[in-house]
C-alpha cells in the first residue's frame, strides 16, 4: 500500500481551514484496525470551532483503536453514533464543514463522510483503461442524511489490486474535474501525482486550504469478490443506498465484502491461546505488512494501557530513584554537617588562641607561638620526608586547583560579560525596533499606537548601562531618536522664534507680563507697574508710554474688533481706556452685581463688555453707555459651574474660559456646553491664557508650565503645539491667524514665530 498525501494551508484560515490526521496504527493488536485518517475543511469557522473540531477527530483516533469490533458494528461505527449524540451542536448553518473520517485495514476500507468532500475510486478493467467510481454519489441523493449529526452513515468494503482512492475537500473540484484527476493520479506514481496538485494548488495563493490522500494499492487481493456494503443508522435514505448498490454492481466487482474478515477475526479469537506472542507478532508481519507513506501528518497511536504500563514502570523508577536519592542526601548531610563541625571549631579555636596571644591572658602567648612554631616546623619537617614524587604531585595538584578555580572564575566573569552584552544588544534593537514601529504607526495617522511604542522603547532606554563612551554615544542616538518620533507623534513643532523686543534691557525697572495687541502694536503690561511699553512691528520701534492712571498695574486688557481703544482691568474691579491715537488713559464707569466680585479677566465682544467673575463663578454682560460701561448683569444661566480656578476669558460669540488646571469651559448663550481638549500628549494639565474670535478657525490656549503655545479647534480636537527654547518664561501672547503669526512674551522678552508647523 502506498499512501500519499497533499496539503497547502490557504492564506486566510478564518475563512477556510483544513484538518489532515493520518494515524499509523503501534501495536500488533492495533495493526488489525489499520490506518486512521480524516479529511475535514472547516470554513467560516471561529479558533474555538477548529479546537473542538480537532478534538472530536481526536477522540474518534483513540476511541477507534481501544473499543473492539461488535458482533453487528465495526468500533468505527460505535464511535461516530456516540459522536453523533454528543456533537450534534457543531452543525451550524454559518458554518460549513466538508469531512471524512475512515480507516484502512490492509484491503478494506470503511469510511463515513460530512458534506461533500471529494472521494473517488479508479479501478482498472479487462482492458487496462480505467474507469471512476464516485463514492459520495450515496450522500447526494433526495433524502439526505439527517441535518443534527455529523456523521449519519458508514461505507465498507474492500479496494482491488492496482485501484487508485482519492480523498480531499471539495474545492479541488474547481481546479481538478474527475477526469483531469483521473488521468493525473493513473499515469504516475502516487508520489509524483501529490506533488503535482500540491505544486499547482499552492501557486493559487489565495484564501483556500487543500488537503488530501491518494492511495494505491499493488498486490492484488485475494478475493476476487467485489460487494460495497453501507451500514445506515437512523434517517439514512433507502433510495441514496439502492442507488449505490446498483453502481457497484457496475463497477466490475471492484470492490469485495467484509464478512470475511470478521470471521477470520472471530476463528483468530477461538485460536489466539494456542499462539505466543511472538508468532503473533510475526503473523501480524507478514499479514499486514508496513506501508509506504509520505505524509508530513503522519503520527503513530500510543496506546492508551501501553501508556499506563510506561507510567506505572517510570513511576516505580521514580520511587526507586528517590529512596536512591534520600540515602545518598542523608549520608552527604552526615558528612557535610561533620565537616561544617571541624571548620567552626577550627575556625572558633584560632580566633580564641588569637586573642590569647593579643591580650596575653595569664601568660599563654608564648605557649601559644612556640606550639604554632612547633606545628609548622612538623609541618615542613614532614613534608621534606615525603618523596619527591609525592611532593610532586602535591605541588602539581594545588597548582591545577588555582588554575582550575581561576579558569572558573574567568569563565564565570566572561559569561556575565557576554550576557551583559547580549542583553545590551537585544535592549538597543528592541529600542530601534519601537522606534520604527512608532514611525510605521504615524504614517496612517495612529498617534496613540505610536506614543504607545514610543513610551516602551524610553522605559527600555531607562534600563540601559550608559557608562563607557561607545554606551554613552549610543545612549545619546537612541535619546535623540525618541525625542524626534516623540515631538512628531505629538506634533509638536519646535520653532526658532525672531526676538524683536528686550524690554528688560528696554526698561529694567518695568517687568512685562502680558501683551495685547491694537492696530498692528503690541503692548505690555504688568500687574506691579502702570507705564506701558509699545512695539511697532513696521518701524520695529519700542517706547514707553505712562498710562497717567494711578493703578498699581494692569491685571487683564481687552480690544474691540474696532480696535479705537483698549480697555484695561486694575485692582478694585476698576476699567481704564487707553487711546492709542495720543497715547492718553481715563477711568471709566463699570458696576458690578455682588460687592465681592472678583474679576480677573475681560473680553470685548459687540461693542459690550464681558467680566469674569471667579468669586461667584459668574460672567457678566456690561452694556456701552456714555462713560463706560454699565452694571454688568450675569450672562450665565447654569448653576452649578465652578469658574473659581478661571484665568482667562476668550469669546468668538460662545464664551471659553480656561481654568488653572487646564480645563475649558464652553457656554452658549449662558449655557454651559460640553467640552474637552483631546488628542493632545502630553495632556493640559495647566493654562495661563486663552484666546480665539470670530474670525479664528482656531482656539490657542498659553501653558507656560510645559513651554508651549497649543492650537485646537473649536471641537476641541488637538490640531497642534509650538515650543522652543526661548520659551522657558512664557507669560503673554497674541495671535494673528491672518498673518498666520504668534506674537509671545517670555521672560521681559517678545518674539515673533509662525504657526505653520
Amino acid at each position: 500500500m502506498h499512501l500519499h498525501e497533499f496539503f497547502v494551508e490557504g492564506g486566510d484560515p478564518k475563512k477556510s481551514h483544513v484538518l489532515l490526521n493520518i494515524t499509523e496504527p503501534a501495536t500488533p493488536a492495533e495493526k488489525d484496525k489499520g490506518y486512521f485518517f480524516a479529511i475535514c475543511e472547516i470554513n467560516n469557522g471561529e479558533s474555538k470551532y477548529i479546537t473542538k473540531m480537532q478534538e472530536i477527530i481526536d477522540e474518534i483516533e483513540n476511541s477507534y483503536y481501544e473499543i473492539p469490533d461488535q458482533e453487528n458494528k465495526t468500533s468505527l461505527e460505535v464511535i461516530l453514533d456516540k459522536v453523533n449524540k454528543e456533537s450534534f451542536a457543531l452543525v451550524n448553518p454559518e458554518i460549513t464543514l466538508h469531512c471524512i473520517v475512515g480507516a484502512i485495514r490492509q484491503n478494506d476500507i470503511l469510511f463515513s463522510l460530512y458534506g461533500h468532500p471529494q472521494m473517488l475510486l479508479f479501478y482498472k478493467i479487462k482492458d487496462g483503461s480505467y474507469k471512476k467510481m464516485d463514492l459520495t454519489e450515496g450522500n447526494q441523493g433526495d433524502d439526505q442524511p439527517r441535518p443534527n449529526q455529523l456523521f449519519s452513515q458508514i461505507t465498507q468494503g474492500k479496494i482491488g489490486a492496482n485501484d487508485y482512492l482519492f480523498a480531499s475537500t471539495p474545492h479541488i473540484v474547481e481546479y481538478f474535474n474527475h477526469d483531469r484527476l483521473q488521468k493525473i493520479i493513473t499515469t504516475r506514481p502516487p508520489r509524483q501525482s501529490a506533488e503535482h496538485l500540491q505544486r499547482v494548488l499552492s501557486e493559487l495563493k489565495n484564501f483556500i486550504s487543500f488537503g488530501g490522500l491518494i492511495l494505491h494499492m499493488e498486490k492484488p487481493a485475494e478475493s476476487p469478490m467485489a460487494e460495497m456494503r453501507v451500514k445506515p443508522q437512523k434517517g439514512d435514505s433507502k433510495k441514496s443506498l439502492t442507488n449505490l448498490f446498483n453502481t457497484e454492481r457496475n463497477t466490475t466487482n471492484m470492490l469485495s465484502p467484509s464478512l470475511f474478515p470478521r470471521i477470520q477475526n472471530k476463528m483468530n479469537d477461538v485460536f489466539k491461546e494456542d499462539e505466543t506472542i511472538e508468532d503473533a507478532e510475526e503473523k501480524q508481519k507478514q499479514e499486514y505488512p508496513s506501508a509506504q507513506i509520505n505524509s508530513a501528518h503522519l503520527r503513530a497511536h500510543q496506546s492508551q494501557k501501553k501508556q499506563s504500563i510506561d507510567l506505572q514502570e517510570k513511576l516505580r523508577d521514580i520511587i526507586d530513584g528517590i529512596g536512591v536519592a534520600i540515602k545518598f542526601l542523608a549520608k552527604a548531610l552526615v558528612w557535610l554537617a561533620m565537616l561544617l563541625y571541624a571548620i567552626i571549631s577550627g575556625i572558633f579555636r584560632n580566633i580564641l588562641m588569637l586573642l590569647l596571644v593579643i591580650t596575653n591572658f595569664r601568660g599563654r602567648r608564648h605557649n601559644i607561638v612556640l606550639e604554632w612554631s612547633q606545628g609548622w616546623k612538623n609541618f615542613m619537617e614532614n613534608m621534606k620526608r615525603l618523596p619527591a614524587i609525592t611532593k610532586f604531585l602535591l605541588i602539581t595538584s594545588v597548582v591545577l586547583t588555582l588554575v582550575f578555580a581561576g579558569s572558573l572564575f574567568y569563565l564565570r566573569m566572561n559569561q556575565k560579560k557576554e550576557a551583559a552584552v547580549k542583553a545590551y544588544t537585544d535592549s538597543v534593537q528592541s529600542i530601534q525596533s519601537k522606534i520604527d514601529n512608532a514611525n510605521g504607526d504615524l504614517i496612517p495617522g495612529n498617534t496613540e499606537a505610536a506614543l504607545g511604542q514610543i513610551t516602551d522603547a524610553q522605559q527600555i532606554l531607562n534600563t540601559l548601562p550608559c557608562k563607557t563612551p561607545e554606551q554613552k554615544a549610543t545612549c545619546d542616538n537612541l535619546s535623540q531618536e525618541i525625542n524626534t518620533a516623540q515631538l512628531k507623534a505629538r506634533k509638536v513643532t519646535v520653532v526658532t522664534p525672531q526676538l524683536l523686543a528686550d524690554w528688560g534691557v528696554l526698561s529694567p525697572e518695568n517687568k512685562v507680563d502680558k501683551i495685547i495687541t491694537i492696530n498692528n502694536e503690541i503692548i505690555g503690561f504688568s500687574q506691579s507697574t502702570s507705564t506701558l511699553l509699545i512695539y511697532d512691528p513696521v518701524t520695529k520701534n519700542n517706547k514707553v508710554v505712562p498710562s497717567g492712571v494711578s493703578a498699581g498695574g494692569f491685571i487683564a486688557a481687552a480690544v474691540p474688533k474696532e480696535n479705537d481703544y483698549v480697555a484695561f482691568l486694575y485692582a478694585g474691579n476698576n476699567i481704564a481706556e487707553f487711546n492709542p491715537q495720543d497715547n492718553s488713559s481715563k477711568k471709566i464707569d463699570a458696576g458690578f452685581p455682588d460687592q465681592n466680585a472678583n474679576i480677573n479677566s475681560i473680553v470685548v465682544y459687540n461693542r459690550r463688555l464681558y467680566s469674569l467673575d471667579v468669586f461667584n463663578s459668574q460672567i457678566y454682560r456690561h452694556d456701552t453707555i456714555k462713560t463706560g460701561f454699565s452694571m454688568g448683569k450675569e450672562w450665565i444661566k447654569n448653576t452649578g459651574v465652578d469658574l473659581k480656578n478661571g484665568v482667562d476669558l476668550a469669546t468668538d460669540g460662545d464664551m471659553f474660559v480656561i481654568a488653572k488646571n487646564g480645563q475649558v469651559f464652553k457656554f452658549t448663550s449662558g449655557v454651559s456646553q460640553p467640552f474637552a481638549v483631546t488628542g493632545i500628549d502630553p495632556p493640559l494639565t495647566s493654562g495661563n491664557e486663552i484666546w480665539t474670535y470670530t474670525d479664528f478657525n482656531y482656539i490657542y490656549i498659553l501653558d507656560s508650565a510645559n513651554s508651549r503655545l497649543v492650537s485646537v479647534d473649536k471641537n476641541g480636537q488637538f490640531k497642534a503645539q509650538f515650543t522652543a527654547p526661548e520659551f522657558s518664561q512664557l507669560s503673554g501672547m497674541s495671535i494673528d491667524e491672518t498673518q498666520n503669526t504668534a506674537f509671545v512674551l517670555a521672560g521681559n522678552k517678545l518674539y515673533q514665530f509662525s504657526l505653520s508647523p
